[in-house]
């Protein structure tokens, strides 16, 4: 769907909706209410599920009109005049204005991506990139500058991103679809982690990957309510216990889908203490299972006691 069209779309429907509404009365207003903002909350998650929205933000700006006809139906239900216009010609103000200052920070980042040393070179199948030891590297990054230039064209889920080459590279450096997907979203809509953060984390789940495992992906998945609690804290340092096990999931390729290593709530949490995600997870690595060690470096480096 081209940019700002779901946009046009949804606000078209509010306006609709209102002038149908003047020609009926209130009981009849109040019964199509629900009905209809329901059937507009489902096509809300189906295109968030098909990649539509361009942050979190985004979403819950649309989901705010139809909650808007869900209250002027409901607690209204007699409309008269023209009124709605001005609603919806706000609501526009902030979408439009909100979704042009969003693309305006996705292509400085988008340009900030193209000046990094991805080099040009494709890789036609899996086992060519792991003779290619020194050329991964490359591989990654061209991968995650043509991730970013899909979201770019609308292909926003781990399924639409990336070709077949891709995957097959992704898949021989231990590498899933889903994780990369994560860091280039992120990017894009955050800002970080950048690209080569993503190369650095990759390359110690490399490493682990074709060392440890011998290139054979785990067989085993971690479920999120078995996860540590984001509250869950140790010696005083909230959020920590969780990171710990997010960290090792991530060295083994255990990760749900729905985790992230490096989310929002792991990189401003490890900035405060000192460190970042690649030499935190190289501590995790190096510690084996003791969680001890990991702790006291982590307060050595942030100047807790």
């Amino acid at each position: 769907m081209p940019p700002g069209s779901f946009t046009t779309i949804l606000l078209g429907v509010y306006l609709a909706v209102f002038e149908v509404w003047i020609r009926l009365t209130p009981v009849w207003s109040r019964l199509s209410v629900v009905p209809l903002c329901v059937a507009l909350t489902l096509f809300l998650l189906r295109a968030r599920r098909r990649g539509e929205f361009l942050s979190p933000l985004d979403f819950g700006i649309h989901l705010a009109v139809v909650l808007d006809l869900l209250v002027e139906g409901l607690a209204v239900g007699f409309h008269e005049g023209h009124g709605h216009v001005l609603c919806a010609a706000g609501f526009a103000v902030v979408l439009f204005g909100y979704r042009g200052w969003q693309w305006r920070r996705v292509g400085s980042r988008l340009a900030q991506l193209a000046s990094s040393p991805a080099g040009a070179r494709r890789f036609p199948d899996a086992a060519s990139c792991m003779d290619e030891s020194k050329d991964w590297e490359t591989g990654f990054l061209q991968v995650f500058r043509s991730g970013a230039e899909s979201w770019r064209l609308g292909r926003r889920t781990p399924a639409t991103m990336f070709t077949g080459p891709d995957v097959a590279f992704l898949s021989s450096i231990g590498c899933s679809t889903q994780e990369l997907f994560d860091f280039v979203d992120d990017f894009l809509v955050y800002g970080e982690p950048d690209a080569s953060t993503a190369l650095e984390v990759q390359r110690l789940r490399r490493e682990y990957f074709l060392g440890v495992q011998q290139g054979r992906s785990s067989p085993h998945r971690a479920r999120m309510e078995d996860l540590p609690a984001k509250s869950a804290s140790v010696d005083g340092i909230a959020w920590l216990p969780r990171l710990l096990v997010k960290a090792r999931l991530k060295l083994r390729g255990e990760m749900p889908d729905d985790l992230m290593y490096g989310c929002g709530g792991d990189r401003p949490f490890l900035r405060r203490m000192g460190t970042d995600l690649p030499e935190f997870l190289r501590w995790v690595r190096d510690a084996g299972d003791d969680d001890r060690k990991v702790i006291d470096q982590l307060k050595s480096r942030a100047g807790v006691r």
